[in-house]
């Protein structure tokens, strides 16, 4: 199977992969409760063909879906959380929101999962014709804004045993980025302060602001 067989073959799935980025778009669910748009993916495997496990790392929504055996093993990320507050209406061009102050997918997640399970249907494709070993992996993966779910799943040693892992992004061109970009760690900082009248004995005093700012 050739780069245009493999393109071709997508063609023929489009109806299908539409109604998947479509469902997820009609449900958007925030980190960690994605619970109707992982189910909506991991049916979309099964159908496929490929072997679910879900659960991984302890979360309930992160999940896998492979196919084939033996090396290379690849894995495809797909994500498909939405966003608090981006409620949005299909196919508008402006503003519009479906239901106000709802959720909403930035970024296009609807697009990033589906587009991710139509790479990983075409891997799955040429294993399945050329006989050739080899594994692909779709890795579910949830609360990218702001969940940091990627960083457990790694800890648990989810994608132990992947030679390579990839993703992708929507974006208004088709490129490959080689260039990192910031990531964000989310750590808990407490400070106790110690109360004083700021205007007579300021020295009596210890500001937690302070603390913080250094």
């Amino acid at each position: 199977m050739d780069k245009q067989t493999a393109l071709d073959l997508l063609d023929e799935k489009q109806d299908f992969l539409f109604s998947v980025s479509d469902s997820i778009w009609d449900h958007p669910e925030t980190d960690y409760t994605e619970t109707v748009s992982s189910g909506i993916l991991m049916d979309a495997l099964k159908k496929e063909g490929f072997t679910v496990t879900s659960g991984l790392a302890g979360i309930p929504t992160a999940f896998s879906g492979s196919y084939g055996s033996g090396s290379p093993v690849i894995g495809i990320l797909g994500e498909f959380d939405a966003l608090s507050g981006l409620s949005q209406k299909a196919c508008a061009t402006e503003k519009e929101a479906l239901e106000p102050g709802g959720n909403g997918h930035g970024c296009g997640h609807n697009l990033l999962g589906t587009g991710s399970l139509a790479a990983a249907i075409a891997v799955k494709e040429y294993l399945k014709g050329s006989k050739k070993p080899g594994t692909i992996i779709y890795f579910g993966c949830p609360a990218e804004e702001g969940g940091s779910a990627k960083a457990f799943m790694a800890r648990d040693g989810v994608f132990k045993g992947v030679d390579i892992a990839l993703s992708w992004h929507p974006n208004q061109l088709n490129s490959v980025w080689a260039f990192s970009t910031l990531a964000n760690v989310r750590i808990h900082y407490f400070f106790k302060g110690v109360s004083a009248h700021a205007g007579t004995s300021p020295h009596l005093g210890r500001s937690a602001l302070d603390a913080l700012e250094l």
